[in-house]
Formats: structure tokens, C-alpha cells, sequence
């Protein structure tokens, strides 16, 4: 589904270049990207693509995901000359190509992966970013930014198999400082808080994907907890531009938060998809899957504070993004 089709999101596209603090760096460069069919990978190709059709930028984009399929599905067929899929599963990526820059998104960032397969979830972090930092190692001119979380920040019980996630994000951005410190390694780590757009996955159960697609459904939003935890909250296009500058014009070695200036609770996001989407949300007691699947963290707030130094500043609301989110999955046939 090539979402750049979509005349909305075609323009917030436009809008992340925009506001990407030296988005420049990248013309005539080549770029790794990894966990390319997901929600931030594929808004990031979705950026090179627009700035090699729109602006001449010459981006030579290498795509990588654990199935091809995916991939031609995601961008259609303008592989070729400057988009290159690649299949791979990051644990055992193995590309002798050289790189520009190297993005690595590739992770299992939603709770039934948490819950259905948490040591592939754990390894996807520790080992994929072990073979990201080893083919760097091999190209001293090659900078890495590593796509870690929210969820990294925060104390976490290591011994609950949901601990999977954020202490897998954790032990890689240690595995990237260390690289850095004994192979001087480039690398930069960016820390996204809770993102949303209409090019999610359709295998995403996150709370906010199934919020959004009610809404744009009409359906009734259907809330298993009292939606208390409160969250940083970033549209796709703004995480993206955050992410962009941060590889862009960030420090070697230095760590960023990545998220809009607005917070709220899971409620309340909750409450806003459905004013846009005219239907309500109804309260329902939760299974003992939808427990498991709960993140036991009460306040996540992530600083973006580093990002703004570097003259970053967001350009969407949460209203405005969840507004944008769901006409975009009309506007593509989604809903």
C-alpha cells in the first residue's frame, strides 16, 4: 500500500523533511534501513522516497525487512534504481555493501509479541544491534542511529517475561555506547515515546492502533483497563523528523528523546480518537491475556529537551495527529 498516494499523508511527509534540522546530509547518500515495513521505518523510506521524487535528493534507500513480500506490498514497484529490498532477519543480518548511514527500527514493539515471544523479542535487540554495530565497525564512515524507547528510561521488574522489551532496548543502547567506546563507532541512540500513524501494521495490537482504527471505523473504542497510565504521545511525522535530525546533526554517542510537547493519559487519547471518530468508548473488564499484555509502567514521560537543542521542534498535536491518522486510513481505503 504506498501511502504516498494519499494527498494527506503525502503532505505530512513533506512536513517531517521540512522540519528535519539538516535534512541535507542525506542527499546523494546511501541508507540502511531496518524494520523498513514498520510504522517508523516505513515513514522514514516514505521521507527518502519523497525527497528523491520531489526534491532530487538522490537517496539510494535499501530496505530491510523479514519478508520481501512485505516490502513490495508497502512501497508498490518503484524498487529499482534507488530503492533496494532486501530480506533479512536482522539477528543474522550479513550485508558487505557499504553505507552512508544505517537506521535500525527492526524490533517487536507490540505487547502480544511481548507476551506470545519474548526471547525472539529480547535477541531481536541485543543481537539484530550486535550485527547493525559490526558492519559500522567495518565501515569507519558509516554513522548508526539506533531506534531504542520510551520504555528503556524506566525501572522495570527484569524478572517478568514483559520485561522483554524495554530491557532488551536497554542492554543494546549499552552494546552501542560500548562499540563506541572501544571501536569509535558513530553511533547515535534516539528514544521515541508512544508513536501513532495510519501506516501502522495491521499485526500492531498496541492500545493507540486499536483506538485509531475503531474510530476510523466508526466502531465503538473498546477500553480493557481504567487507562490511567499517562504517556508522551508523537504522530509518526513528527517522531520521524525528531529521528532524522537526531542522525542528522546529533552528537556521537549522545541519547535523544523523541516526542512531541504534549502528554496524556491512555484515556484520554482514547476519548480524543473517538471525538473525531463520532463514536464512544466503552469500559470492559480485562482477560487474563489483556493483563499480560498491560505495561506495568504508571508515567512515561520521555524529555525532548537534548532534540530541541539541536533546533528541532514538532509540528503536530496529538488532536491534530489522530485528525490526520484517520483520514489518511479513509482517505486509503483503511477503515
Amino acid at each position: 500500500m504506498r501511502y504516498l498516494n494519499s494527498e494527506i499523508y503525502r503532505k505530512n511527509v513533506k512536513t517531517a523533511v521540512e522540519h528535519t534540522v539538516g535534512f541535507d546530509v542525506f542527499s546523494n547518500k546511501s541508507v540502511l534501513i531496518l524494520g523498513a515495513s514498520g510504522l517508523i521505518g516505513s515513514f522514514i523510506a516514505d521521507c527518502f522516497i519523497y525527497a528523491n521524487e520531489y526534491l532530487a535528493a538522490g537517496i539510494t534507500i535499501y530496505a530491510v525487512s523479514r519478508n520481501a513480500a512485505q516490502l513490495k506490498e508497502r512501497f508498490g514497484d518503484i524498487y529499482g534504481s534507488y530503492l533496494n529490498f532486501i530480506e533479512a532477519d536482522v539477528t543474522v543480518l550479513d550485508i558487505a555493501l557499504p553505507f552512508d548511514y544505517i537506521i535500525h527500527a527492526a524490533s517487536y514493539g507490540h505487547p502480544r509479541a511481548f507476551r506470545e515471544m519474548p526471547v525472539e523479542v529480547l535477541l531481536s535487540n541485543v543481537m539484530g544491534t550486535q550485527r547493525v554495530l559490526e558492519i559500522a565497525k567495518l565501515n569507519s564512515a558509516c554513522r548508526v542511529l539506533y531506534i531504542s524507547s520510551g520504555e528503556a528510561q524506566e525501572k522495570v521488574d527484569h524478572l517478568s517475561a514483559r520485561a522483554c522489551y524495554p530491557m532488551g532496548k536497554r542492554a543494546a543502547e549499552t552494546l552501542c555506547i560500548s562499540y563506541h567506546k572501544e571501536y569509535d563507532t558513530n553511533v547515535i541512540i534516539a528514544r521515541p515515546c508512544h508513536t501513532f500513524g495510519a501506516n501502522v501494521t495491521n499485526n500492531d495490537n498496541r492500545a493507540t492502533a486499536q483506538f485509531i482504527a475503531s474510530a476510523a471505523n466508526g466502531r465503538n473504542i473498546e477500553m480493557y483497563s481504567a487507562g490511567e497510565q499517562v504517556r508522551s504521545f508523537s504522530y509518526v511525522a513528527d517522531c520521524v523528523s525528531g529521528l532524522l535530525t537526531a542522525l542528522a546533526k546529533g552528537d556521537c554517542g549522545a541519547v535523544y528523546g523523541v516526542s512531541s510537547d504534549e502528554s496524556s493519559s491512555v484515556r484520554e487519547f482514547a476519548n480524543k480518537c473517538a471525538a473525531v471518530g463520532k463514536c464512544k468508548v466503552e469500559m470492559h473488564m480485562p482477560s487474563g491475556i489483556e493483563k499480560a499484555e498491560t505495561s506495568p509502567i504508571a508515567n512515561q514521560i520521555v524529555n525532548n529537551d537534548a532534540l530541541k537543542n539541536l533546533g528541532w521542534q514538532p509540528a503536530f498535536s496529538i488532536d491534530r495527529g489522530i485528525a490526520e491518522t484517520i483520514g489518511i486510513m479513509k482517505e486509503m481505503g483503511r477503515n
